[in-house]
């Protein structure tokens, strides 16, 4: 996760000072548009991962999503 209040207005909404960038695409997001998810591995280790809309769904940015049949 990047925290940045330096990337300018949301890439979503076009409204809100962005305060993230998505681990996707590198776009900036703010507290509203950003959506958080959870990459679990090894013994009880968690990320914490934040993409947009578009890259949360997208199972070849984020597998864990739970798009996979």
């Amino acid at each position: 996760m990047i925290i940045t209040d330096t990337a300018g207005v949301c890439k979503i909404c076009q409204k809100k000072q962005s305060v993230i960038l998505c681990d996707g695409c590198d776009i900036g997001l703010c507290l509203d548009c950003r959506k958080f998810d959870l990459w679990g591995y090894g013994c009880g280790h968690v990320d914490t991962r934040v993409f947009c809309p578009k890259c949360f769904d997208d199972i070849t940015i984020n597998p864990y999503s739970g798009k996979i049949d």
